[in-house]
């Protein structure tokens, strides 16, 4: 007898929305004989510990379906790559750029996965260490980025660029992006950078508000290794992963980037790419952006 598929729920416990389709998910799912598993906090939450016992994580599982915006798809992305875990995005914020499907589809999307109609895209993370004095202080995974950024003082700090050991730029500015070409679409494109299709593996460094007309994004193989050496006058820097993780920099602290030894995996569904999602989603900041105007 073929085993059922094992799926978790992974939904933003401050979201309503999230928590009320984690309910309905859980009905579905219970169903069909199938007992999902429920992150711990949002099983509390809805009175289902028995969905999160102790003796079962993430490394048990077939797919997990994350409920909430680009925010907790790139929380659990990081958790789920450690254990090579495909998952499958909801979209309950507002843009959702990195979320498969929207929630009137999410009926139609379980039913894919437990018949195993799907594809997995895999997309390349970043491994970020800081140096200092010759020691590793710190290391980290991104999906979207490492970000190197002044904190409340406006003072430029200088940040010398150096890909496979050649200098390439010395930005004075008030930091610095380096991005995968998932996270082109997120604060790489705020700050002027080039959008790219995910299946393209690189690296993207993008100036913050650099002080010289000159400065522009730089896009380099994803064999690179890109260093960035700090320069400033001042102790207000941090360097924050996928906008959620921070760690204190220091003047002449070193930030090494290259692309990671494991890959987050994505549950992709028939007709829809990339493209469809990027044109969906300019769209709607198009829309608002009209709408905020008049």
């Amino acid at each position: 007898m073929e085993r059922l598929v094992k799926i978790g729920i992974m939904p933003h416990t401050g979201k309503k929305l999230a928590l009320r389709l984690t309910q309905n998910v859980i009905t579905c799912l219970e169903a069909r004989n199938i007992s999902p598993w429920v992150e711990p906090k949002a099983a509390a939450v809805l009175g289902r510990e028995d969905l999160s016992p102790p003796d079962l994580d993430l490394a048990s599982l077939d797919v997990l379906l994350v409920l909430g915006g680009d925010g907790t798809l790139l929380r659990a992305a990081r958790k789920a790559a450690q254990h090579d875990l495909p998952l499958l995005g909801v979209n309950v914020g507002h843009l959702g750029f990195l979320t498969e499907l929207e929630t009137d589809n999410l009926e139609l999307a379980l039913a894919a996965i437990i018949n195993k109609e799907y594809k997995i895209e895999e997309r390349m993370l970043i491994s970020s260490r800081v140096i200092r004095e010759q020691q590793v202080v710190a290391s980290y995974h991104a999906l979207n980025d490492a970000v190197i950024a002044r904190g409340t003082f406006a003072r430029i700090i200088q940040l010398q660029t150096f890909v496979d050991e050649q200098p390439v730029v010395n930005y004075q500015a008030d930091g610095l992006i380096v991005a995968t070409p998932t996270g082109s679409t997120a604060y790489s494109l705020s700050a002027g950078g080039p959008i790219v299709e995910p299946q393209v593996e690189c690296l993207i460094i993008t100036p913050i508000c650099p002080h010289t007309l000159a400065a522009r994004s730089v896009v380099v193989s994803h064999d690179s290794v890109v260093k960035v050496l700090i320069e400033a006058t001042h102790k207000d820097i941090m360097l924050t992963i996928d906008g959620q993780i921070g760690f204190p920099l220091q003047s002449r602290d070193v930030i090494e980037v290259v692309k990671a030894d494991i890959k987050a995996k994505f549950v992709k569904l028939h007709g829809r790419n990339f493209f469809t999602i990027l044109n969906n989603r300019l769209k709607t900041i198009t829309t608002r952006k009209e709408y905020e105007d008049q």
